[in-house]
C-alpha cells in the first residue's frame, strides 16, 4: 500500500508553498500555460459539486489524513494556494524531486491587508455555506489553526507576523536549489528559468484581484459557483 501511494505522487512536479493572496490564482494559470497541468488551487474545492470529494477534503483537514491527501492529489502535476500550501512539507516528502515555489507579496503589510479583505472573512459567512462545503471549511479552519498555531481569522492575531514566520519557515525547510521565492510582478523569466522551460509568447496572467474575490465569495458560499468562474 505504501509503495502504491508513493508511486501515485510521482506526477507532482511543482508545489506552491505560498499562502493564499500571493497571486496564487495567477500562478496556477501560469503553470498550466507552461504545461504543469492539472494544477490544484483552492478554487477547485469552492467549485466542487461532489459531496464525496468535499467530505474527503474535510477529513484531510480535520484529521491530517495524509494517505487520503496522496490519493486526492494523485492526478495533479502541480498545486498552489490553499489547501496544499499548508501541507507543502508532507507533499515534498511524498514527491522529493518536486520544485517548490514560495509566492510572496511586496510586504507583509500588503499581504495582511489583502487577506483581511478576502480570505480571512470567509468564515464569517460559514453558517450560510451548504452542507458538504461547510464540512470542508470547518476542517480547513482546524488545519489553519493547527499549522499556524493561532486562529488566523481572529482580529487579535497579528497575521503580518504569521505571514513572515511562514515564509521564513519555508525558506529554512526547502533546499535552496529546490526553491524559488517568487513575486508575480517578476513575470515569466525567473519562473521559467527555475522550471527549465521556455518563456511563452503571452503576457504573464494576472487575475483574482481583491475586488474580484469579493464578488466571487458570496456566490461560492451559496454553492452556485461554476467551474472556471473563479
Amino acid at each position: 500500500r505504501i509503495q502504491i501511494l508513493f508511486e501515485s505522487m510521482s506526477n507532482l512536479k511543482v508545489i506552491g508553498a505560498g499562502l493564499g493572496r500571493t497571486s496564487t490564482k495567477s500562478l496556477q494559470k501560469a503553470l498550466i500555460i507552461l504545461g504543469f497541468n492539472p494544477c490544484h488551487h483552492m478554487s477547485e474545492i469552492l467549485t466542487e459539486k461532489s459531496e464525496d470529494v468535499l467530505k474527503k477534503w474535510g477529513t484531510i483537514f480535520s484529521d491530517h489524513d495524509m494517505d487520503l491527501l496522496k490519493l486526492q492529489m494523485a492526478s495533479y502535476r502541480a498545486c498552489v494556494d490553499y489547501p496544499c500550501c499548508l501541507f507543502y512539507k508532507e507533499l515534498l516528502d511524498m514527491s522529493p524531486g518536486a520544485k517548490v515555489i514560495l509566492s510572496v507579496r511586496d510586504s507583509p503589510e500588503q499581504w495582511a491587508a489583502s487577506a483581511r479583505a478576502t480570505i480571512m472573512q470567509t468564515t464569517a459567512v460559514k453558517p450560510d455555506i451548504p452542507g458538504p462545503l461547510s464540512m470542508a471549511f470547518e476542517g480547513f479552519s482546524k488545519a489553519m489553526a493547527r499549522v499556524h498555531g493561532v486562529n488566523m481569522y481572529s482580529e487579535e492575531t497579528d497575521i503580518k507576523e504569521k505571514y513572515k514566520e511562514w515564509n521564513d519557515g519555508v525558506i529554512a525547510h526547502v533546499p535552496s536549489g529546490q526553491l524559488l521565492v517568487f513575486n508575480a510582478k517578476e513575470g515569466w523569466e525567473p519562473l521559467c528559468k527555475f522550471l527549465g522551460v521556455d518563456v511563452p509568447d503571452v503576457p504573464y496572467p494576472m487575475s483574482n484581484s481583491t475586488a474580484d474575490f469579493k464578488k466571487m465569495i458570496p456566490i461560492a458560499m451559496a454553492g452556485k459557483l461554476g467551474v472556471g468562474e473563479f
